[in-house]
């Protein structure tokens, strides 16, 4: 069975010093032991069932008080419910949900049920009203009643502290009072009462919580804090070692509670995987050179009970078996070993490095686990982060180191700066090449377009000749066609005239003259003159027939000059 399934089956493994000193796993080893008085113990203690005016909360708080009542008044003791009635008005009015108090003589007397109530009695006081799901201490009456996740401190008349935890009570103290110290919430204890891994509240990892509920007494000191209880929340993983006398308990993860003054708190433990850092002692080679190392460890506890019994950290049982493992292989390693590298890991490459680490780091772990196992803890790794040289000696071995370190650097550092010019220049050398070919494309492709450009220019020009010699040609022709069809034209108007003159009748010729004259001299004369008719016929009608032939001689002449015009289109 694993420590860790051990734990979760017994809550509380008690173990002496001895059988934890022997036993390579305790908690595997041991088997349960009974239960021990004082811690985790979450109920109300036999003797304060049996007081007499102690009832416990089984339904509800006011059906205790009933009880209660019902118990004093059989013990012929006073009565606690009052006997008064409800009234509709006036009086003291108790609200549902709480309880209003008398007092009578020093003593409660309580009404439970809601509603006005008078008082005539001159020896009831009205004191106030009291919430029933709040503790209430008046009197000597004393009720309480907590949640799943609450849980009560309380003192009874004997001084004897018990819990009380998901239910309540409801007592009366004739000599001596019950009292709630406090009510504390089980879930959650406040981040001020937190434990956290390495004392560090600001990155450590929170590893429980523990919180006190204290009283304050009077002595002839002055007032004192005495602890009554000390509650506790384990997280998963982690364990709570308590110790009574010489016997250590370790609980596992969850809710617990002490009570028991001769139980103290050892600490919270871890069961998951840690890891630390920090620097051993000086340790001194073969030379005599003193060495420092910073160094992480990776280890998980196996047996809480095994560590407790000689530690209270798992860091104070590693640093002496740490530094005894450094020791050892220290003392058998020589400077220049350590000189190799300025860091672990190496700046400069060394193939040695490498190897002295490794050796280094496994024959540490080895001799680390076959100490820690003792002590109930894993080692699972080993790891050199860095070393530095102390005092005079190797702080002069230190700067030489340096010094062969810088040399080693610059000259490094002057070849890599002579091997970037070499592929600078290999670079601008490319670049002009590249450049050098791009210029003879662009050439090629200019003396590509030049050339057919040239080409098409000379082909436009010899298309365009052609053109205007064909048109010349074409224009020749048409007018030595409109030449011919205008000759043709006026030969046939010659053709006519010739022939119109020849078909005029004998005289006419005369008559057309005379008439001319005529109409000539009309023009002349004023558009107002006014025409007479003469005396001879004969000469009026040669007028007549004057107009009449220069009539059809202008419309013959306008005949004429149409048809010499069809002819020349």
């Amino acid at each position: 069975m694993s420590s860790g399934k051990a734990s979760a089956a017994n809550p509380i493994v008690p173990v002496g010093v001895t059988s934890a000193l022997t036993t390579k796993s305790a908690l595997a080893a041991v088997a349960p032991a009974p239960h021990h008085d004082g811690t985790d113990d979450w109920t109300i203690p036999p003797a304060v069932l049996r007081h007499e005016y102690f009832v416990q909360v089984t339904t509800s708080l006011a059906a205790a008080l009933e009880e209660l009542n019902t118990r004093m008044i059989a013990k012929k003791d006073h009565r606690l419910i009052t006997k008064k009635r409800q009234r509709p008005f006036g009086g003291k009015t108790v609200p549902a949900g709480f309880v209003g108090v008398w007092d009578r003589n020093g003593r409660p007397v309580i009404a439970t049920r809601s509603g006005n109530y008078w008082n005539f009695s001159i020896r009831h006081a009205w004191k106030e009203t009291y919430e029933l799901t709040m503790p209430i201490d008046c009197l000597g009456l004393t009720t309480v009643m907590v949640g799943q996740s609450e849980a009560a401190v309380v003192l009874d008349p004997s001084n004897r502290v018990f819990i009380v935890r998901n239910s309540g009570f409801a007592a009366f103290g004739a000599q001596g009072r019950f009292r709630v110290v406090a009510v504390v919430d089980t879930l959650n204890l406040g981040n001020e009462h937190a434990h956290y891994e390495d004392n560090d509240r600001k990155n450590g990892r929170i590893l429980g919580w523990k919180r006190d509920v204290t009283i304050t007494i009077k002595s002839d000191a002055g007032p004192t804090q005495v602890t009554l209880a000390t509650f506790f929340l384990v997280p998963a993983n982690n364990t709570l070692i308590l110790q009574r006398g010489n016997e250590l308990m370790v609980l596992k993860a969850g809710q617990h509670v002490i009570t028991n003054p001769n139980t103290s708190f050892r600490g919270f433990l871890t069961l998951g995987e840690r890891q630390t850092t920090f620097k051993t002692q000086p340790a001194y080679t073969v030379e005599g050179v003193p060495v420092i190392l910073r160094v992480n460890l990776r280890y998980q506890i196996q047996d809480p009970l095994l560590l407790t019994a000689h530690y209270d950290d798992p860091l104070q049982a590693l640093s002496n078996p740490a530094q005894s493992a450094v020791n050892s292989v220290v003392s058998r390693l020589s400077y220049q070993q350590f000189m190799r590298a300025k860091s672990i890991g190496g700046d400069v490459p060394d193939h040695h490095v490498e190897t002295w680490l490794e050796s280094f780091k496994t024959e540490c772990l080895r001799d680390l686990r076959e100490q820690a196992v003792t002590y109930g803890i894993i080692v699972h790794s080993f790891d050199v982060l860095d070393r530095e040289l102390e005092g005079a000696l190797g702080r002069d071995l230190e700067l030489q180191s340096e010094q062969v370190l810088r040399n080693q650097m610059q000259a490094t550092q002057i070849g890599l700066q002579n091997h970037i010019m070499t592929e600078t220049q290999r670079g601008k050398l490319a670049t002009a090449q590249v450049e050098a070919e791009q210029r003879k494309t662009v050439a090629d492709a200019d003396y590509y377009v030049a050339t057919k450009k040239s080409d098409a220019q000379y082909y436009e020009v010899l298309k365009q000749a052609e053109a205007e010699a064909e048109s010349s040609a074409l224009r020749t022709t048409q007018e030595a066609k409109n030449i011919l069809a205008l000759a043709e034209a006026k030969a046939n108007e010659v053709q006519m005239l010739s022939k119109a003159y020849g078909e005029v009748p004998e005289g006419h010729a005369q008559r057309m003259q005379l008439s001319q004259f005529e109409v000539e001299k009309r023009k002349v004369l004023p558009k107002s003159t006014i025409y007479f008719e003469g005396g001879s016929g004969a000469s009026q009608a040669g007028v007549v027939n004057g107009f009449e032939t220069g009539a059809g001689w202008a419309l013959a002449q306008s005949t004429i000059g149409q048809s010499s015009t069809a002819t020349r289109k």
